[in-house]
């Protein structure tokens, strides 16, 4: 892919639901959602870029030479490239991305290329339900994947990640979240969405959208998401970004 190409696949618009479809089938991150991904983050969640920026500055402050770095469901590798603004350049980390959607990882790999993304990194295949092992880690990003790993498999996802950080290693978490009430819930919801309006979207792709993720993402409560990082070691840990049904969190091992 040309600098051409890749900058009009980055610039592609989310109508991913914007024709009304007969029956809705169930997300995936297949190649029509991978064409449009950057565009869809940007538009869907909140903030996106302040949190890619936020991430960026907390992996660089917990970074160390000579370690490993892993974004898990780390799709076209936003998160690595807003990591390379604030790493001291020329320090020895390797970048690790892993995401179970080949078209995802193929423009990951394209976007990291066509900019000379300046550290040593690697993207694997995996499917995280199938269960992780993490070597030498100094930073791991989870980054809205949680939430799409069946909740009967992501107390073992988030054990491995705490049994494979080094010391003063930390976990970054960043999840669609309930509300911890229901009136809360549904306010925050109803906002959310006023927000996806607000950024173009027609009641038909916001309905569809949510029809097609109802029995692929499942959110905890916040609380929920404090209680599973307890529950596999964690005992420091705070909430570094909240926006009504949107958290982001870092727990330190």
């Amino acid at each position: 892919m040309n600098n051409d190409e890749q900058s009009a696949a980055a610039a592609a618009k989310d109508q991913l639901f914007a024709e009304r479809r007969e029956r809705v089938d169930d997300f995936h991150f297949g190649r029509e959602t991978a064409a449009i991904f950057d565009d869809m983050l940007n538009r869907s969640v909140p903030f996106y870029g302040e949190i890619q920026r936020m991430t960026g500055e907390l992996i660089a402050d917990f970074a160390a030479p000579s370690s490993n770095i892993y974004d898990l469901g780390c799709s076209t590798c936003n998160t690595f490239r807003a990591a390379a603004h604030f790493l001291t350049p020329g320090i020895t980390v390797r970048f690790i991305g892993i995401d179970s959607s080949p078209e995802m990882l193929d423009k990951a790999t394209a976007k990291l290329k066509a900019e000379k993304f300046p550290f040593d990194f690697e993207l694997r295949q995996a499917d995280l339900n199938e269960g992780m092992t993490f070597e030498n880690a100094s930073v791991v990003i989870l980054t809205l994947t949680l939430q799409f790993v069946r909740p009967l498999n992501r107390e073992r996802l988030v054990r491995s990640v705490y049994n494979g950080l080094n010391d003063n290693g930390c976990l970054i978490l960043v999840e669609k979240v309930l509300g911890e009430d229901t009136l809360f819930n549904r306010l925050f919801i109803q906002h959310y969405y006023e927000m996806k309006r607000r950024n173009g979207y027609s009641e038909m792709e916001i309905v569809q959208k949510r029809e097609a993720l109802e029995n692929v993402l499942v959110p905890y409560r916040l609380e929920e998401n404090k209680q599973l990082l307890r529950d596999v070691g964690f005992t420091k840990f705070d909430t570094f970004f909240k926006w009504y049904n949107f958290s982001g969190m870092i727990a330190l091992k």
